[in-house]
């Protein structure tokens, strides 16, 4: 099995700058610069990409929920104006985070938003692709762990990927 973390921070600076670690840091000030909402959403974007990219790359179409866990909190970041709030939390995400349970198996199209939710602290979640039908055996997992840094299993090296998730601003460690 390969480990990897699949991170924002780059490896030659982290722990020497101050950075931002999840989306409640919207609004403080690091480096001289305000996080904002905008540059939250790009790095999430990336984020979400990052993933898209590792599962196009090992031919992986469905994931399942294998861990659940409700936060206390729904939100970590609410935006002052309703507006705001439907724009970033779509109801198709409210509903996501209402309905999800273990064992879901979530398609391609339903990924996207439950990375978002888990990046959010909305859900702390492990996705995993099954191998077969025992509990205990995947080929591939993904998860969100403290301080902004994803969690990727894979029975595969993913390697050869590192060169294209930093294009995109994401480092591949193991």
């Amino acid at each position: 099995m390969y480990v990897y973390n699949v991170t924002k921070y780059d490896p030659e600076t982290r722990g020497k700058v101050d950075e931002w670690i999840d989306m409640s840091c919207i609004g403080d000030t690091y480096d001289g610069s305000v996080f904002t909402l905008e540059e939250y959403l790009r790095v999430e974007a990336n984020y979400v990409e990052a993933i898209e990219r590792i599962m196009d790359y090992l031919g992986v179409k469905t994931l399942t929920v294998s861990y659940l866990e409700r936060r206390y909190h729904n939100y970590a970041y609410r935006p002052s104006s309703r507006r705001a709030f439907d724009a970033l939390y779509p109801i198709r995400m409210r509903d996501m985070r209402k309905k999800m349970k273990t064992g879901k198996v979530l398609t391609q199209r339903h990924i996207p938003n439950m990375l978002r939710l888990m990046l959010r602290n909305g859900l702390y979640a492990q996705l995993e692709l099954k191998t077969d039908e025992s509990d205990e055996e995947y080929g591939f997992k993904v998860f969100i762990g403290y301080d902004y840094m994803m969690g990727v299993h894979s029975v595969v090296d993913l390697s050869s990927l590192r060169d294209e998730l930093l294009q995109l601003e994401m480092y591949l460690e193991d």
